[in-house]
């Protein structure tokens, strides 16, 4: 094991050894990873795809980072998804291979379609289920707090519903902006 979160696996073939550098990539992805709150393998997988030229099969990528089938079944399904990586076919290679998506924006505007999005529209019920607790309360203290930061909170999701088309616009994502939501 290295200093970084990813054993060095050293095989007689060249193309089945992590470079330190790689490693180092990969870990550099993990703790990116983590810091989103996403699993670390979806940084350790995306990290090696990211360092290697070529396309890799699903059971190579579980052999060069020691991870288990699910892993990186799921990861690689995942990332997709963000668009992160893509699969790719090569002639005369019966297994899918993925590639690494190394446009900022793609990646970006991915990441926010599929986390960002999701919360914001889940914001807006949210939002409404406090202001029908709040009708219901009779304790005018908790009342009069409550109101205060459902305003507060309001207004934070009113301004997220307004920055993320501009960041989406910015990243590529969307020709314009969208009409005003109610929140």
């Amino acid at each position: 094991m290295t200093a970084f979160s990813v054993a060095d696996v050293s095989t007689p073939d060249q193309k089945d050894i992590l470079d330190e550098w790689e490693i180092a990539v990969i870990d550099l992805f993990l703790n990116a990873a983590s810091s989103f709150g996403l699993p670390k393998s979806y940084g350790q997988i995306y990290g090696l795809l990211f360092c290697r030229d070529q396309s890799l099969p699903m059971n190579e990528v579980m052999k060069l980072l020691q991870i288990s089938k699910g892993s990186a079944s799921q990861g690689l399904r995942a990332l997709r998804q963000l668009g992160a990586v893509s699969s790719v076919f090569e002639p005369g290679d019966r297994k899918e291979r993925f590639v690494a998506e190394i446009r900022l924006r793609k990646l970006v505007g991915g990441f926010l379609r599929e986390q960002a999005d999701p919360h914001l529209d889940k914001g807006v019920g949210r939002l409404k289920q406090i202001e029908a607790l709040l009708g219901n309360l009779d304790n005018t203290d908790s009342l009069k707090r409550g109101i205060r930061k459902h305003e507060i909170l309001s207004g934070w999701h009113r301004q997220m519903s307004r920055l993320l088309p501009w960041v989406k616009m910015i990243v590529g994502k969307s020709d314009r902006l969208p009409k005003k939501s109610s929140y």
